[in-house]
């Protein structure tokens, strides 16, 4: 270690330092994909959460497993206003197109 400080005006928030790394290192996008499950209760709502389940994110595709055809029927209809509730919540572009499956 040389001992040499970088002056106050040059030191970076650890936030900023964090998702410099993440990013770095290709996991930004994943730790957005896992904030998107996590927040598919938050951005469906509960009636829906009760009946639903986000699975996985892969290529901006959004899996759901759903309890029956009729809600898979009743969220197709709702999908684009989904998609605009990620984008919201998340930022635009994380998920593209959402698909369903039964359990």
């Amino acid at each position: 270690m040389s001992g040499k400080r970088r002056p106050p005006d040059e030191l970076r928030p650890t936030g900023e330092l964090v998702a410099g790394l993440l990013a770095g290192l290709g996991l930004a996008d994943r730790l957005k994909e896992r904030a998107a499950l996590e927040r598919w209760p938050e951005v469906v709502g509960p009636e829906i959460a009760a009946r639903s389940r986000a699975l996985r994110i892969r290529d901006g595709v959004l899996y759901v497993q759903v309890t029956s055809a009729a809600w898979s029927q009743e969220l197709r209809f709702l999908k684009a206003r989904i998609i605009a509730g990620f984008d919201a919540a998340l930022g635009a572009g994380l998920v593209k197109d959402i698909r369903f499956t039964q359990h």
